[in-house]
């Protein structure tokens, strides 16, 4: 049987792709709870609903902080101040 591929060989630009991609779907899945929100009080079968995808932005949100804290910040070796650009 095979194994999965834990090494993935991503530019920079590729995981901003992807950062970008993720905090697209939660922009728009933060607005469809927002109306979802606004529609629940009237109508308790969107309860269930507004529940599934807030715990989609909580993965998508996970997974950015996964991201985020895979990163090799860089970081210059002297003692000069460093102002990031």
């Amino acid at each position: 049987m095979s194994k999965p591929n834990t090494e993935f060989n991503l530019g920079l630009r590729d995981i901003d792709l992807i950062e970008d991609a993720i905090n697209s779907v939660i922009a728009r899945r933060s607005s469809a709870m927002s109306l979802l929100a606004e529609d629940t009080a009237e109508n308790t079968t969107d309860i269930c609903a507004y529940r599934e995808i807030r715990q989609e932005v909580a993965e998508l949100r996970d997974l950015l902080g996964r991201l985020h804290n895979q990163k090799n910040w860089y970081r210059p070796q002297t003692e000069a101040v460093y102002v990031s650009g």
